[in-house]
Order: structure tokens, then sequence, then C-alpha cells
């Protein structure tokens, strides 16, 4: 059976703007005995720190949409907003992960490129302690379906990332076909258990897992990690997602809450997005407004066939939108009804 130790690395001092990173890790590793397939998982944080990337608190914003090559969603927290973003490495990070915890001096940045990043420590630290070992570049973040957030790599060198299981069998003799281990977050996620966040220890070494340690083609970049373009099944959230297909841009999406929302503010959330001006044409010149708990009624402008048809339109873009309200959290059926102008009584 093989035995696996995560050790935390202390002793290593805060670390400022322009300081040698890989010196001060080395010394931080000295008493420890770093051997041959040792994996090093280091706080992103702390890599951040080292190349000056801090941003006054007054720039976190600007910070954040510098730092976003694509928004996956924005959410309401009080009176907070978080963007969740994918930044140009590849992870969907909240904030663009700009981070002002243990950040004395302000927000970090991430580095923009951490496999860069983690492949010149792998080379400097190899060099100082003559051994053959694997660095990982670690941050927190949460995953699609779990609660709670844990960490994984962001940045990988001399790593077997990915340890591809296809083509062999299960102990039962089954053929593998579809599992490939992802070896480096399970690293950084392990070392988490002894760095912690508030015990300023930003070096854990992980001893043991064997195949971990790789050179040449076997190393896989962080960057291979992150599921991008069509493999990314998770693009948007169902808000967002049917947003887009109706043809909202980024600008024009409302922000919905993190906490549960009352019917009545999702409701009126999709009849706002239903007035909103359609792709290729103006607003809709057919009116909407919410009529009770759940009815909305639908006012043509006038009583021409093409004044009927844009009220058609209008009510079944209120009812996708009323649709991707009921997703996550069903709503109680919503009446959408077509009112004349000049009518007092409504009509189907």
């Amino acid at each position: 059976m093989t035995r696996v130790e995560i050790i935390p690395v202390g002793g290593v001092p805060e670390v400022r703007g322009g300081d040698d990173l890989a010196s001060l890790l080395a010394t931080a590793l000295e008493p420890f005995g770093v051997r041959d397939g040792d994996v090093l998982c280091i706080s992103t944080k702390v890599v951040s720190k080292a190349l000056g990337l801090v941003v006054a608190p007054d720039q976190r914003e600007a910070a954040i949409t510098a730092s976003t090559a694509r928004t996956v969603a924005r959410r309401r927290h009080t009176r907070v907003v978080t963007s969740v973003v994918q930044i140009p490495s590849g992870p969907v990070m909240a904030a663009a992960g700009v981070d002002s915890s243990n950040a004395p001096e302000g927000p970090l940045l991430l580095p923009e490129d951490p496999d860069a990043c983690a492949a010149e420590l792998h080379r400097e630290l190899t060099a100082a302690l003559g051994v053959r070992l694997g660095v990982v570049l670690t941050d927190t973040s949460s995953r699609v379906w779990r609660v709670g957030v844990g960490d994984i790599a962001l940045g990988a060198a001399g790593v077997a990332s990915l340890e591809d299981l296809r083509g062999g069998t299960d102990r039962s003799g089954r053929p593998l076909t579809v599992t490939v281990r992802n070896l480096a977050d399970e690293l950084a996620a392990a070392a988490d258990l002894v760095k912690g966040k508030a015990d300023g220890v930003p070096l854990a070494l992980v001893r043991g897992v064997a195949g971990a340690v790789a050179s040449g083609d076997e190393s896989v970049p962080a960057r291979e990690l992150s599921r991008t373009g069509s493999d990314d099944w998770f693009r948007r959230p169902s808000l967002e997602s049917v947003w887009t297909a109706l043809g909202l841009s980024a600008e024009q999406e409302p922000i919905a809450r993190m906490s549960p929302e009352e019917d009545r503010v999702r409701i009126a959330r999709a009849v706002e997005v239903a007035l909103l001006p359609r792709p290729g044409g103006g607003s809709p010149r057919a009116t909407a407004a919410v009529a009770g708990a759940h009815r909305i009624v639908v006012t043509p402008a006038g009583d021409s066939w093409q004044d009927g048809l844009e009220a058609g339109a209008l009510a079944e873009r209120l009812r996708t939108a009323l649709g991707a309200e009921s997703i996550a959290a069903p709503l109680p059926a919503v009446q959408v009804q077509i009112q004349a102008p000049d009518q007092q009584e409504d009509r189907p």
C-alpha cells in the first residue's frame, strides 16, 4: 500500500515585490531534505507578491475587468456584486482571482501565465536542490455541483497533471474507457490540508505519490486542465444561457442574487428581460405589465395585424424568460395574456 506524506513547510518570510522567490523557498526547504519524486505545492499568492502584482483597492473592479477573458455570471450578495469569469489561463474564478486576503499591501492579481511561473520556479528549485521534483501553483476555487471551496492547480511544471487510465481495467476486470484522473488538482487539494488559509504557510511538500513527477511530454501544464470551448458543458448558468439566446448583451443582463429570491422579483425580472431591445431591432412596440401575483398582461401598440404579431412575439419572449427563471427554482404557473388596447376583458 502506498504511503503519502503531506508536509507543511514553515519558515517562508513575508514575500514582497522583487524578492527572489525561488531562493526563499529553497532556504525554507533545506531542513526537509527534499527527495526525488517530491511535489512542491506553492500558493500562487506568494508568486503574485514576488511579481509585485498589487493593485490599489479603488482599482480592484478595473483590475477584475482587465483580467477577464469571458464573463460567466454576475451575482449580488447584499450590496456586493461578484463577477464569475474565465481568466486568460483558462480557469473560471470568482472576481478573476483578485484577492485581498493575506495581502497587506493591497489586492493581488493572479499571474497572467501561471504555467510559465511554475516552469521558472521548477528550473530554479531543481538547480538549487539537486533533485527531480514537480511544482504546482495552487489557488482556491469552487467546483460545479459542489458546495464550498478547495485548492486547484493554476500552474504546473514537471508534473504528470493528468493520469490517463483509459485502456486499463478496474479490479473486476471491466475496461476503463473514460477515466482520466486530474492528479494536479488532487495534489493541490491535499497540500491545502496542511497549508490552510490563515496559518501563513504558503508551501507544502507532497511525498510518495508514484508517477507524480514527470519530464518532457509527460509533464502536463495546468492550462490543459480547464474545459474550454466546445468541451465546456457549463459555459454559463441557466439564467444567463437563456438571456444569451434571447440576444441580451453582457451589459444588458440583470444581476440575480446569490440567495433565493421571491417569485415577484423573478417574475419582474423576466418582464424586464423580455422588454429589452431585441438583436437587430428596436424595443418591442407592445407593452407588458404584471397584473396580479402570477399574471402578466401584454398590450399591443395598436389594432393592426403587425401590432398583433409584435404582441405575440413579446408574449413568447416573456414565456422564455419565465422559463429561464424556473430552471433553478420552479415558479408557479404564470399566465401571459394578450389584451387589446381598447378591451376591458382579458383574452387568451
